[in-house]
């Protein structure tokens, strides 16, 4: 199918809310995919920052903010009815919202961010003939399952889902335990734009002191409370290291409490959430990037983990652990190292072997940055999963 066709096809792109500073990997997508077709982003907000030209604020989401507290005053000791019963408001509010915003052959084939946006809208897909695509994430099929009603929801999205696109292996293979037909699942990694990010050489980069830094939320499953502990370590053995932590998040008050009470709160810097324009110059400042990324208490797990990327980008070697995706991403012993999940102790261990031997890390970063320019091409997943898109409206 040639481009002309590809851009009279209307897509739908569908997202749980506003894409956060988190996800900008997803807003590079959306930028990318829009060239291609003619693209309606809709979001689950009434408010839209400036995505693509054409927008719909569904604005259901607004008030699915309110239902968990009605549901638990409702229905807090009815358990799994409780599940049900939030899962049919919610549905209810998204597919009236549809209804309101969304006419009849507006869209040809819709794109979705999230098995947990998924959910919701696939009966309203199914009735209006309406193919579509789901990006399966992370949590929204790892801490999500305690839910039973979703699990139950869930496995209908497999039978009237098209196709489900993931950026790692692991996750297919989580999808498939969880009952979902292999040849529905595609593995596409997400695209980065190597050509933006310009490493600051090494033999400029050693002139500062050894540094250490970090760039994501501050939740169970990035275990920023591990990386304080291995910090704490490093930090005895070589009192001139400094921690660079780029983000917010519920356990930031945390963290920073903990970094006190090991008397590290002169070698922490906490930069708060910021965009890449702010945040890449700290990468490029920095020799090792660390994330200690595990499956929360919860049960939450990462997807394929961007930042370690975006970091290996910048020629900084990898520290992290053997976690969902990030194995297929870095590469041990060759663009950084991998310690198993909650071993702080091994994570200082190999710090601080990188930090003594700046020519190694020189090497793992160059290797990183060749690694991932090969692995996350946005033209070739934007191709790809615009192929698949339009497949599926002929």
């Amino acid at each position: 199918m040639t481009n002309k066709i590809k851009s009279q096809i209307k897509l739908g792109y569908f997202s749980h809310t506003n894409i956060s500073i988190s996800e900008t990997f997803i807003y590079d997508f959306i930028k990318e995919i829009s060239k291609n077709f003619d693209l309606t982003f809709y979001s689950g907000k009434k408010t839209i920052g400036d995505i693509v030209e054409k927008q719909v604020g569904l604005g259901f989401d607004e008030n699915l903010q309110r239902l968990p507290i009605i549901v638990h005053k409702l229905l807090q000791p009815t358990g799994r009815r409780g599940q049900r019963l939030e899962g049919a408001i919610k549905k209810w509010f998204t597919e009236n919202s549809l209804k309101k915003n969304v006419a009849e052959g507006d869209i040809d084939v819709a794109y979705v961010d999230y098995a947990t946006s998924g959910v919701l809208l696939m009966d309203y897909f199914a009735k209006n003939k309406i193919p579509f695509v789901v990006h399966i994430h992370g949590y929204d099929i790892t801490s999500t399952t305690k839910n039973s009603f979703y699990v139950l929801r869930l496995k209908r999205l497999f039978i009237l889902c098209d196709r489900f696109i993931v950026a790692s292996h692991h996750i297919k293979r989580l999808l498939v335990l969880l009952g979902c037909d292999l040849g529905k699942i595609e593995v596409i990694r997400h695209g980065l734009d190597a050509s933006k990010i310009v490493p600051k050489p090494w033999i400029e980069r050693i002139k500062d002191n050894p540094s250490i830094v970090f760039l994501g939320r501050l939740t169970g499953k990035k275990s920023p409370l591990s990386l304080i502990h291995a910090f704490s370590i490093v930090n005895r053995q070589m009192d001139n290291v400094v921690l660079k932590i780029i983000g917010d998040g519920p356990l930031l008050a945390e963290t920073k409490s903990l970094g006190d009470n090991l008397g590290l709160g002169d070698k922490i810097t906490f930069y708060g959430a910021l965009p890449r324009k702010q945040s890449f110059p700290i990468l490029n400042e920095s020799w090792i990037y660390a994330q200690h990324s595990v499956t929360s208490l919860h049960g939450d797990q990462e997807g394929y983990a961007i930042s370690p990327a975006e970091a290996a980008l910048h020629e900084l070697p990898v520290i992290s652990t053997i976690h969902n995706g990030i194995p297929e991403h870095v590469i041990d012993g060759t663009t950084g190292f991998l310690v198993p999940e909650f071993n702080f102790e091994l994570m200082a261990e190999k710090i601080i072997e990188l930090l003594k031997n700046p020519k190694v890390a020189e090497n793992m970063g160059k290797e990183g940055r060749k690694n991932i320019v090969k692995l996350n091409n946005m033209n070739r997943r934007v191709s790809r999963i615009s192929d698949i898109l339009s497949d599926l409206t002929v």
